[in-house]
């Protein structure tokens, strides 16, 4: 007899046997509505900490054990309200330069300061990455539904062979002996 449960992601309620459930380190159940919604959780969990890892470590230059200013993960989740971790990322590398550059010539006060200036460069880069990135999004899309059209179309001419007729018609039935 299946059970009532909850799903961690959206709190859809349905029951364990039609739910997908996952067994974390401590043998506790944590049911999903599918593996597909599950598996886009764990993989912008894993996205967020790739970038909070690298702005520590190659745009702040931060040693093993400190952490990202409470304020810039803040206006990154504020960021990510819209737009991809990819694409928050893609920004601070396209940026890594600026950002040292910056980071050496200006005197900031304290950390606060800092890590406001660092998102205010990101934020004011980040559509030009935004727009670079749907556009190669949707390049991406339109060659897979190129890939399925052609093979679509290969299928459809191998299922009805095309039959040429033989008329025996040319241009020797219009010429005369002398042009032969």
């Amino acid at each position: 007899m299946a059970r009532k449960v909850v799903c961690k992601i959206c709190r859809a309620i349905g029951d364990t046997d039609t739910f997908y459930k996952v067994t974390n380190k401590n043998g506790k159940n944590a049911y999903f509505c599918n593996k597909e919604e599950y598996d886009a959780r764990e993989k912008e969990k894993k996205d967020r900490y790739e970038l909070l890892k690298y702005v520590a470590e190659e745009a702040l230059q931060y040693d093993d054990g400190q952490i990202v200013p409470p304020s810039m993960v803040r206006r990154i989740e504020k960021l990510h309200s819209f737009y991809k971790y990819s694409v928050i990322k893609e920004t601070f590398q396209q940026n890594k330069e600026n950002i040292h550059y910056w980071m050496g010539v200006k005197d900031f006060n304290n950390e606060y300061g800092m890590s406001s200036y660092i998102m205010t460069i990101i934020e004011s880069n980040i559509n030009d990455v935004f727009k670079k990135w749907k556009m190669q999004r949707d390049q991406q899309i339109k060659m897979q539904h190129r890939k399925v059209d052609v093979i679509s179309i290969n299928q459809i001419e191998d299922e009805n062979p095309t039959v040429t007729k033989s008329n025996n018609r040319d241009i020797t039935m219009f010429l005369d002996e002398e042009d032969l």
